[in-house]
């Protein structure tokens, strides 16, 4: 399995909190057992850290209409470029979806299947901050790029644009999986994910910065690592800790 994660936008840089993010992404991968070919980082600017050497796409490749939406259009264009290799499984995430407890290709179970994928189920919207895919995926992600191009009037396109093409059956269900809430464990709504979600957790998704809001009994930092939440636990375990504090987030 290869682990994807994909930044590029205007700034050509990360921002003070995603240099973090990414670090912290290297780091806890290798502490798993990632193998440093195994972490493709493509950005649109160089960048390096702890052996890993990021892939640089060209200028471009994200929605001028929406920033944070760009892994469609990037997973293409590494379709294209002959980057995806046959018979391997891709995870694409978010910098601020942290692998808790290593993911297999085995406990995965999408032998048949081109894409896994995660419903939020408090919502009515699929994620696309996290999936799998394969080669066999291309021309529905090739669908869902082309699709949000053509609707560029929302803010979170991605989701709600792939969340659209499921509801009106643009994509046929035969081909992608939908995955256990563990492998997007969200700081909205915790406690009824937690309660719903499969252990030993998987991913947690929040990023460190995220202040409390109505749907959040603290901040998201509090909530997780010191937990600030209705469950009365922390929900990173040490070892991450251990990487949040070596790299400033505390």
């Amino acid at each position: 399995m290869k682990n994807l994660l994909i930044y590029t936008g205007p700034s050509k840089a990360f921002s003070r909190e995603d240099a973090q993010l990414a670090k912290i992404q290297i780091d806890n991968s290798l502490d798993l057992g990632w193998k440093r070919e195994d972490l493709l980082l493509v950005t649109d600017f160089p960048w390096e850290y702890n052996g890993v050497k990021s892939l640089v796409v060209p200028d471009g490749l994200y929605y001028d209409f929406d920033k944070n939406a760009n892994k469609a259009r990037v997973v293409v264009y590494l379709f294209q470029q002959g980057r995806i290799e046959p018979g391997q499984l891709y995870w694409c995430h978010d910098f601020d979806a942290y692998e808790l407890n290593r993911i297999t290709e085995a406990e995965l179970e999408l032998n048949g299947f081109d894409l896994g994928l995660v419903h939020y189920f408090y919502k009515p919207e699929w994620c696309f901050s996290n999936f799998f895919f394969k080669r066999g995926g291309l021309d529905v992600l090739e669908l869902l790029d082309r699709t949000i191009r053509a609707r560029p009037w929302h803010s979170r396109n991605n989701e709600k644009t792939l969340t659209w093409l499921i509801k009106h059956n643009n994509i046929d269900p035969k081909r992608y999986k939908k995955l256990d809430v563990t492998y997007n464990i969200a700081k909205r709504y915790l406690e009824r994910i937690y309660r719903k979600a499969q252990k030993p957790l998987k991913v947690l998704h929040f990023r460190p910065s995220d202040p409390k809001d109505e749907r959040m009994s603290d901040t998201a930092l509090n909530m997780f690592m010191y937990g600030k939440n209705s469950l009365g636990i922390p929900l990173i375990n040490e070892r991450l800790i251990h990487i949040f504090h070596y790299h400033g987030i505390k």
